[in-house]
């Protein structure tokens, strides 16, 4: 039986999300199994409230499919029977509760333009493209963010401390469209060595076998290094434009931490054992100061999503960012309201993860 990437990742997802909490049940207090039933309660009805939003967003808006479908020299009637096909002329909230029965079978429609294709099999071919790009930026954005951080931290009130907080400042506070544009201008159109579009060079993508959709994966699975290469080559700038835009938070929040950590009695104890410094800096006040990183990694992934959007827009990167714009443009509702369910069931599932981790490492939370 063929399963689609989009089934694929997200049974994934659900199975290690199923594997934590059990895991946590079983080796878990009694306090962490009733923090861990409070959040999985309370993640039930934030889903529900995003997809219900969404559904009558798209329907008070100006504009439906029918008339972006068939244009301004569509007859009457051929509106009205198309309006008929697609279940438009129900009432509202007949057409929502057919939603919501979709939505608890995963079941995310039929597109209502383009051929009517099934949702999934659209979301399959973007949502590849989406992990690809935001999986990376997220390393990015926590290996460099914390690490520098921590770096501003050690040399407190030092050039290189004002250096960074100044850094961190200028790339959270810039929109993530105009540092596309700007990488863009410079390493594509004046430097030339980066290209500013795409996945894949359209003569290399003619070579490679997909079987997940992820490039850089099935290059490697097929041994197609001329697309591994390809693809990471397209990666960088959009990669690079979004990690960016997310590391200001993350030197900020780990400067801070890492700061407090340090005038803590058991570093001041460590530094009198004579331990160096540099183990004392990127060990103990470190790790210590992972705790609340760790809950503004769940945060930031909302904020990643949305900053995917406008980066696949920049790029043209094919994932569900730019699939979204391209659907609301068009008034096609199912399209619009399958990728925000997914989006919804993404965030939900790593806030969930970030809150049973962080009440592993930080037993004052479930108490």
């Amino acid at each position: 039986m063929h399963i689609s990437p989009l089934t694929g990742i997200c049974a994934s997802s659900l199975g290690v999300a199923l594997l934590l909490i059990v895991y946590a049940f079983v080796r878990g207090s009694k306090g962490l199994r009733s923090y861990i039933v409070t959040r999985v309660l309370l993640t039930l009805p934030m889903v529900l409230i995003l997809v219900s939003v969404i559904f009558f967003v798209m329907r008070v808006i100006p504009g439906d499919p029918v008339t972006s479908e068939l244009g301004p020299r569509g007859t009457p009637q051929a509106k009205e029977r198309m309006r008929e096909q697609l279940g438009l002329n129900d009432p509202i909230m007949v057409q929502y509760v057919k939603y919501l029965g979709r939505v608890v079978r995963l079941d995310l429609g039929t597109s209502l333009v383009q051929g009517n294709r099934p949702i999934v099999d659209e979301l399959s071919e973007r949502l590849p493209a989406t992990l690809e790009l935001v999986v990376p930026a997220m390393v990015v954005a926590v290996g460099f963010g914390v690490l520098s951080g921590t770096f501003a931290a050690d040399r407190r009130k030092r050039p290189s401390d004002y250096g960074l907080r100044l850094f961190s400042i200028t790339v959270y506070s810039m929109p993530i469209f105009w540092l596309g544009l700007i990488l863009q201008v410079i390493f594509g159109v004046g430097l030339g060595i980066m290209p500013v579009a795409g996945r894949i060079d359209a003569i290399v993508n003619t070579t490679l076998d997909r079987y997940t959709n992820l490039l850089v994966v099935d290059s490697i699975i097929t041994g197609n290094w001329a697309a591994l290469g390809s693809s990471l080559h397209h990666l960088v700038l959009p990669v690079l434009t979004l990690g960016l835009a997310l590391t200001g938070v993350f030197v900020r929040i780990s400067r801070i931490n890492v700061i407090e950590s340090l005038v803590e009695d058991y570093i001041l104890a460590a530094r009198a054992r004579g331990i160096r410094e540099r183990v004392v800096v990127y060990r103990h006040a470190l790790l210590n100061a992972l705790i609340p990183i760790v809950t503004l990694i769940g945060l930031q992934f909302s904020v990643l999503l949305a900053g995917a959007v406008l980066t696949e827009t920049t790029f043209s990167w094919p994932g569900m960012g730019l699939y979204l714009v391209e659907r609301i443009g068009q008034r096609d509702y199912t399209a619009v309201q399958g990728v925000i369910t997914v989006f919804a069931m993404s965030v939900a599932i790593i806030s969930l993860l970030t809150d049973i981790i962080y009440a592993f490492l930080d037993p004052r939370v479930r108490y």
